[in-house]
């Protein structure tokens, strides 16, 4: 029972942490206290700090020299970096993916793509997300390449934790399926020519939502 306690704490602070520091209420830069937090959540320091080192190999806090946490740095320039090697290796991995798929692959993929369309009719922007996760769970698995793989999942989950936060995605949400439905269609041709359109016009799109939210932040915290 105290081990299933200490759980529930750590998901509970890492759960607050992260909907703080996504919805840009914890600023980047920001230092994060384990003592201060702690007292804050009403909770001992260890699942904080748990918490914390989480967040930490997702990306989304790191330690100074002192090895004091403090809230990531997110950038325009680190979203498009970002934007732009997930261009690069989703293109190659769709194309891989392609080149091997089967029926039974191609329905797998079409389930996720028809869950994605589900959850944007409902906005239920969790089940989107798991729709959109295993989606490339599954062309990462058929690509067949492990490195690419956790590259980008890495890459694709620290941009999307913001960009699934931004207050007007819900009619986002039915576009991006159908932006889902264009690639998983060109997959199942194996039409090489037409996956890298198909994944950079998603990619674009979710770019050009997290420079607004970026820009938006800065207004509102005053930033420079």
């Amino acid at each position: 029972m105290a081990a299933a306690e200490s759980s529930t704490r750590v998901d509970d602070a890492y759960e607050w942490l992260l909907a703080e520091i996504t919805g840009f209420r914890l600023r980047s830069g920001s230092p994060l206290s384990e003592n201060r937090l702690a007292q804050q959540l009403g909770i001992s320091r260890t699942p904080v700090r748990e918490a914390l080192q989480r967040l930490e190999k997702e990306g989304l806090v790191k330690r100074t020299d002192n090895a004091r946490f403090t809230v990531s740095q997110l950038t325009a320039t680190e979203v498009n970096d970002a934007c732009d090697l997930l261009e690069l290796l989703d293109t190659y991995i769709c194309r891989k993916a392609a080149s091997t798929l089967t029926d039974a692959d191609a329905a797998v993929l079409k389930g996720y793509v028809d869950d994605m369309y589900a959850a944007a009719g409902r906005d239920d922007r969790a089940a989107w997300a798991l729709a959109d996760q295993l989606f490339h769970r599954s062309a990462n698995a058929l690509a067949g390449n492990v490195l690419v793989a956790e590259t980008v999942r890495e890459t694709r989950r620290r941009i999307q934790r913001f960009w699934l936060r931004a207050a007007s995605l819900q009619s986002r949400l039915r576009s991006c399926a159908e932006e889902y439905d264009e690639l998983y269609r060109a997959m199942v041709a194996n039409d090489a020519a037409a996956i890298e359109p198909a994944v950079k016009k998603h990619i674009g799109h979710m770019r050009e939502r997290m420079l607004e939210m970026i820009a938006a932040a800065a207004i509102l915290l005053g930033d420079d």
